[in-house]
């Protein structure tokens, strides 16, 4: 049996949670954007890009939290392969990503080390052609995920820091039953490793 957890909920877990520790005189928060370069477990698959949005609050000098919103192309990783006459197949794979992280930034510096759990959502959609014919379906997969890794906070002036990061996670999908579905189905049980750069902006006192 599958749990189901929405994106919206773990949101509400974040939102709450920033909500019940008291902040110290010098706490902050930041918003930011990131792009970078994704990493599939598969050798046989190539590398491709990732971009995400980031929301976050360090309410102790060594110690904060982030929400971090991102998006994949799994269909980039996957290689081309040689076609056959009147047939054609097109696979769209989007995997979506929301890691809950807590942070450590040792001795209070600029240094962090990060991890926590999240939820991976993947909406594929098949659409295959043969001999004149055409099938199509689709389906999405809810996936646990945990992820870890580590950063460095380079500060531009007090409002404005660039972090590059590194990070890795593991999606633990369910495995497919066949006899339980009737058609297109897809799971993802994977480990993948992520490069990120994050532009910021802090606000706070």
């Amino acid at each position: 049996m599958r749990a189901k957890v929405s994106i919206s909920s773990l949101c509400g877990i974040l939102l709450t949670a920033g909500f019940l520790v008291s902040a110290p005189a010098r706490a902050q928060g930041y918003v930011g954007v990131a792009g970078g370069i994704y990493v599939p477990e598969d050798d046989d698959q190539d590398n491709t890009e990732v971009f995400g949005l980031r929301g976050g609050y360090r309410f102790r000098p060594n110690l904060g939290f982030e929400g971090n919103l991102s998006k994949v192309d799994l269909g980039d990783t996957i290689p081309d392969e040689p076609g056959f006459p009147d047939f054609d197949f097109d696979l769209q794979l989007d995997l979506y990503n929301l890691d809950l992280s807590l942070q450590w930034f040792p001795r209070g510096g600029n240094f962090v080390v990060f991890g926590g759990p999240g939820i991976a959502q993947l909406r594929a959609k098949v659409d295959v052609s043969f001999f004149g014919g055409t099938f199509s379906d689709s389906s999405n997969s809810d996936i646990f995920t945990a992820h870890a890794g580590v950063a460095y906070d380079w500060q531009i002036n007090d409002r404005f820091f660039i972090r590059p990061e590194a990070r890795v996670r593991r999606y633990f999908d369910d495995d497919i039953d066949e006899a339980d579905f009737e058609g297109f189905a897809v799971s993802y049980k994977e480990t993948d490793y992520e490069a990120n750069l994050v532009f910021g902006w802090r606000f706070g006192l």
